[in-house]
């Protein structure tokens, strides 16, 4: 199939139309939440914090049915039933707290815990491609939960895709500002910022007509390497992570980050993170934690180190983790 035809042009309308009816039919749940923007006291680093005290009701990972609501998804949530030579669809996600939230799922049922193809990583741009409209100022991030302690919720295979907030700057974009592509090695560490307490690996993308399936591929392994070598680092001081290697993937037009994981939930502050708050967008349940945040925003931050590992912005790479 040709990379243009993935989806149709008119996709941004597919998605509104199925979601406005699926939210009228009460096909899904949309949760409103109230949101603010806010930045840590410390650092600097920008959040949106929404806070969903209904989500309370929500089942955590490992209280769903057994119902693997992927295999067989419900009609009035699929927006498109083929996708990139029938392996895949795309779906509205049930539970969504930004609209028009949707998903893009494998067809033949593949662990969670598999890294992206190339297909899918080209997949993800060409979504963005289509929902992205910069003379609105409309931006979409794809993120990809590898792992029960990257704050996956689902084992059969999916990524997903969010509109961003309206003129939000994330941790990304002020690290990307102004970069050429380039892909890390043994010499070149991937960007990552020295104003945050944890470890994150970020590449500035070429601009679109650039931007093609080898060089996603190559971008995303070395990230990747990265990312997995990072953990070997690690192995003394927390064995389990021989058998769980959680990660988080985010993707712009602007940007490719893989944030390793340690834990999907920060007891200290009983708040859960997935990809989405290492964008720098915290869903918050609790009240008490959303009072505990007001008060001082750079317990998000701490939160997000003890789900995640250490900075080491500014540390040099060793042949070995290439």
């Amino acid at each position: 199939m040709s990379t243009t035809k993935m989806f149709p042009e008119n996709l941004p309308q597919l998605i509104s139309d199925k979601y406005a009816s699926a939210l009228q039919n009460g096909d899904l749940h949309y949760t409103e939440t109230s949101t603010n923007k806010t930045k840590d006291a410390k650092s600097g680093m920008p959040y949106v914090v929404s806070y969903a005290p209904s989500l309370q009701m929500k089942p955590e990972r490992g209280e769903q049915p057994e119902r693997n609501p992927f295999a067989e998804p419900e009609p009035e949530l699929t927006v498109l039933d083929d996708v990139a030579d029938d392996d895949y669809r795309l779906l509205l996600n049930k539970f969504p707290i930004v609209s028009e939230h949707s998903l893009l799922v494998t067809k033949e049922v593949k662990d969670q815990q598999s890294p992206l193809s190339p297909k899918e990583l080209l997949m993800s741009y060409k979504l963005l491609e289509r929902l992205d409209d910069e003379d609105e100022g409309i931006r979409h991030m794809v993120f990809y939960n590898s792992g029960p302690s990257s704050g996956s919720s689902q084992d059969h295979k999916h990524l997903q895709v969010l509109r961003l907030p309206p003129n939000f700057t994330s941790l990304q974009d002020k690290l990307c500002g102004g970069k050429e592509h380039f892909l890390p090695n043994h010499k070149v560490e991937p960007l990552q910022s020295d104003k945050v307490t944890f470890a994150h690996f970020v590449v500035p993308l070429p601009e679109s007509e650039d931007v093609n399936e080898d060089l996603l591929a190559m971008t995303y392994v070395s990230l990747l390497q990265r990312t997995l070598s990072f953990f070997q680092d690690w192995l003394n001081e927390k064995p389990e992570l021989q058998d769980n290697k959680g990660y988080n993937v985010l993707l712009t037009k602007k940007w490719m980050c893989l944030v390793p994981r340690s834990s999907a939930k920060a007891k200290s502050l009983d708040i859960g993170f997935n990809s989405t708050g290492y964008a720098g967008l915290i869903l918050v349940k609790n009240e008490e934690t959303f009072k505990k945040i007001q008060e001082d925003t750079h317990l998000i931050e701490q939160s997000l180190l003890e789900c995640g590992f250490p900075n080491t912005a500014g540390q040099k790479s060793t042949q070995y983790q290439y």
